[in-house]
C-alpha cells in the first residue's frame, strides 16, 4: 500500500464510452431492431433517426437539428445515407450497398404509405388501405435496415453487437406497440365482423 494518501490511484482508468457512440452513429442488432420497428408499427423509425441524427451532431459538431430530422426523414435520409458511406469509407472498408438508392426506396415507402394513411383516417378504400398501410412496413423496414446495416459498419461493429439486448425502455416500446397493434386488429376485425 503507499503511504501518500493524496496520490491519485495507481489503477488504469478506462473510457467505458460505449462503442455505439464512438463512431458517430447509432448502432444497433439486426434483430432488435427488426422487433422494435414491426413491434411498434413503424413508430420506433422516430426514435431511429432522432439517434442517428444526435449520435452525428455529437461527433461532428455540426449545426443540425435531430427532432426536426427525425419527423421529416424523407428530406434527410439521403443525406444520412451519404454520412454512413463517408464514414465507411473513412475506415477503409468496402462495403456493398448503394446509399441513394436504399435512400431513395425509403422516401418512396414514406411517401406512399403517408398518403395510403390519410386515405385510411377518412375512411376511403377501408380497410384495404388500412391493410395496405400495415403492409408497407415491409418496403420501410427493409429500406431502414439496409441504413441500419450501413450505420453498423461505418461504426466499426457490423452485427450490431453492442446494442443487442433489450432494455427496460425497449420493452415498454414493445408494450405500447402492442397495444397500437391490438387496436389495429380490433379495427380491421370489426369491420369484417360487421361485413
Amino acid at each position: 500500500m503507499e503511504d501518500n494518501l493524496y496520490a491519485p490511484p495507481a489503477s488504469e482508468v478506462f473510457d467505458h464510452e460505449p462503442l455505439v457512440t464512438a463512431h458517430g452513429f447509432y448502432v444497433v442488432s439486426p434483430l432488435k431492431f427488426c422487433l422494435l420497428l414491426v413491434g411498434t408499427l413503424g413508430l420506433y423509425q422516430l426514435y431511429w433517426f432522432y439517434m442517428q441524427w444526435a449520435r452525428y451532431r455529437r461527433r461532428s459538431k455540426e449545426t443540425v437539428w435531430p427532432i426536426a430530422r427525425a419527423i421529416f426523414p424523407i428530406f434527410f435520409a439521403h443525406s444520412l445515407a451519404r454520412h454512413f458511406d463517408a464514414a465507411i469509407r473513412a475506415r477503409g472498408q468496402r462495403y456493398d450497398w448503394s446509399p441513394g438508392t436504399t435512400a431513395t426506396i425509403f422516401v418512396l415507402a414514406w411517401l406512399v404509405n403517408a398518403v395510403i394513411d390519410r386515405l385510411a383516417s377518412r375512411e376511403i378504400g377501408s380497410p384495404y388501405t388500412d391493410m395496405v398501410s400495415i403492409a408497407m412496413l415491409v418496403p420501410l423496414g427493409l429500406s431502414l435496415l439496409s441504413l441500419q446495416r450501413a450505420a453498423n459498419h461505418a461504426s466499426g461493429d457490423p452485427q450490431g453487437a453492442s446494442n443487442r439486448h433489450f432494455t427496460w425502455a425497449n420493452y415498454l416500446w414493445l408494450v405500447a406497440g402492442a397495444l397500437i397493434w391490438l387496436l389495429a386488429l380490433i379495427g380491421l376485425a370489426t369491420y369484417f365482423v360487421e361485413v
